[in-house]
């Protein structure tokens, strides 16, 4: 498993109300495939053959969750995400915030199948 660091594009479009995040797309190897990750979430992706993961970490909410894509797919075909400190807490100690994010992606791929 290889982190990586794909291009990034934000799409927003502007209507009477104001300006509007129509989606977050990463593009890798000729591919394009759309995130899941709001404002304050730290976005780790790695690549292992042809499937590329994607870590969400929002470390104010206590939120962690991974998202798997396969090549072409522009959409996950697999997630799982944590939505309590507890639930993190009880995978990965009381000290998951110094736990390297290749470990906790490695880790929640068994949580995937």
């Amino acid at each position: 498993m290889t982190p990586i660091t794909p291009e990034l594009k934000l799409h927003t479009h502007q209507d009477k109300d104001g300006i509007h995040i129509s989606s977050l797309i990463i593009t890798h190897n000729g591919n394009n495939y759309h995130l899941y990750a709001g404002t304050k979430d730290t976005i780790y992706i790695f690549s292992q053959s042809i499937a590329l993961y994607v870590l969400t970490v929002n470390r104010e909410h206590g939120i962690i969750g991974l998202n798997a894509y396969m090549s072409p797919e522009p959409f996950p075909i697999n997630s799982y995400y944590m939505h309590s400190l507890k639930e993190i807490k009880d995978l990965f100690g009381s000290n998951w915030e110094n736990v390297p994010a290749i470990d906790i992606t490695q880790k929640l791929i068994n949580y995937l199948i």
